[in-house]
């Protein structure tokens, strides 16, 4: 069976990097018929915190990624993670080491005056120093021939054992270090593919040879291409690496983020909008771009509106009421429904649906407009609040009919009531039809903003 993890250090809330990690795990687990499992590698004790694993949490189930075991917490593992050290140094794959900091420093010093890449360079690595409190524990890496695996997403990755660090795996502390925990926790957990960023590509050299020391049969890799801001550079929170929870209260939709995200570098043929079922069907590690993505709010708000307008109206209005903190009182009009129908057209996201739906619900600020498009029309007004009480509210269409009709027998221009009426009734100049406006504010409330503003 295959089985994947998700595995984030609960040391901030779940971002759009990484939501797109998990879902991308996510989909192929569950388009192998197999499972996904959640690790919270939460050994950074001054770092990790509750909130975030419970947010994180809280963010996965906003998205509808389900996990089929309960979490696994790293933490948890440290005396198996311990014991196993001890194993490898007992079987020769590991080594005590006393060198102090300062040496360490030195040698960092030296090696990058030589332009060389920083490593440890093996000075107790065949002393067989006896294992004392206070000493590390590091890892004997191959010292010939090469350490490789096929990525499912990159390919063939090859690299000179030579090149890579004898690395610490038991801290002077008795603390085990990451890339050891990561391995052996994926061992127990019987992982048979990890998805991950390709910021890991180095732990993963570092991991497969530990699972090779561990006599553990070494999983699949798929190592997923950062995602960049659309200048290119790295992705920063002014960029959209903002954490899911921020996605959900500006108002994105859940389908919006979930296929948003697999547009981050996975497509299958030239469909776009994609159902859950869908993606499940469809998706493979095979169709991973494997050059980096970039971030794109325009690409994102297309899909939001989308998904909006897709919304049924009532769960819309539900969704909103239930999510969302807003400034004024459904309740005081009764059309919530139509207004919400008619305004989510070109609406990006349900805040600003909600904003520019306000006017509606409370009398507009009229300090930014011009006045004196309503001034040259004031007779006009009067006369036509004067006549409201005989047009037909029973439908838009009704109501529609009796406005051109009054504009007709009071031979009018359309301009000449449209423009300053649309400023009185809501505030600005561009805003729906007339008729539409009146409708959905009602004769009361659209008599009462005219002689109000008069």
């Amino acid at each position: 069976m295959e089985i994947t993890r998700f595995a984030p250090s609960p040391t901030g809330h779940l971002h759009i990097g990484g939501a797109r990690t998990a879902l991308f795990s996510w989909l192929y687990a569950k388009s192998k018929d197999g499972k996904f499992l959640l690790r919270f590698e939460d050994t950074d004790k001054e770092r990790s915190k509750d909130e975030y694993c419970e947010s994180i949490l809280n963010s996965l189930d906003w998205l509808g990624i389900d996990i089929d075991s309960e979490p696994v917490y790293q933490s948890q593992n440290i005396e198996r993670h311990t014991k196993l050290a001890y194993e490898l140094l007992e079987k020769g794959f590991a080594y005590s080491c006393d060198c102090s900091e300062e040496r360490l420093a030195e040698i960092r010093t030296e090696q990058q005056k030589n332009k060389q890449k920083p490593k440890y360079d093996g000075k107790h690595r065949n002393d067989n120093l006896e294992h004392k409190q206070g000493n590390v524990i590091r890892f004997k890496m191959p010292d010939s021939g090469y350490t490789s695996f096929d990525d499912e997403v990159l390919g063939e990755i090859k690299v000179n054992n030579i090149e890579l660090d004898d690395f610490i795996i038991l801290r002077g502390d008795g603390n085990p270090t990451y890339n050891f925990s990561a391995a052996v926790d994926d061992m127990d957990m019987g992982i048979t593919t990890v998805v991950r960023g390709d910021d890991h590509l180095t732990n993963t050299l570092k991991q497969i040879n530990v699972f090779n020391a561990l006599g553990y049969k070494i999983p699949r890799f798929a190592h997923l291409p950062m995602v960049l801001s659309e200048s290119g550079k790295r992705l920063s929170k002014r960029d959209g690496a903002l954490d899911l929870f921020e996605y959900k209260n500006m108002g994105y939709l859940e389908p919006t983020i979930i296929n948003y995200l697999v547009k981050l570098g996975w497509s299958y043929s030239d469909q776009e909008i994609f159902s859950k079922n869908e993606l499940i069907k469809f998706f493979s590690l095979d169709s991973v771009n494997s050059s980096p993505s970039k971030y794109s709010e325009e690409l994102l708000n297309w899909y939001n509106n989308y998904y909006i307008k897709d919304m049924k109206i009532n769960d819309l209005v539900t969704l909103i009421r239930n999510d969302y903190n807003i400034s004024y009182n459904l309740d005081t009009n009764n059309k919530t429904s139509e207004i919400f129908n008619l305004m989510r057209e070109g609406v990006k996201t349900l805040i600003e649906l909600i904003d520019i739906s306000e006017f509606f619900y409370i009398v507009p600020d009229y300090k930014e407009i011009n006045r004196s498009i309503i001034e040259d029309s004031k007779n006009i007004l009067e006369n036509f609040n004067a006549n409201l009480g005989s047009f037909s509210f029973e439908s838009h269409e009704t109501l529609e009919a009796d406005v051109k009709n009054y504009i007709k027998d009071n031979d009018l221009k359309f301009p000449q009531i449209g423009k300053p009426l649309r400023i009185i009734l809501s505030g600005r100049e561009n805003a729906p039809s007339i008729s539409e406006l009146i409708y959905l504010l009602g004769k009361k409330e659209t008599s009462k903003r005219i002689a109000s503003f008069l």
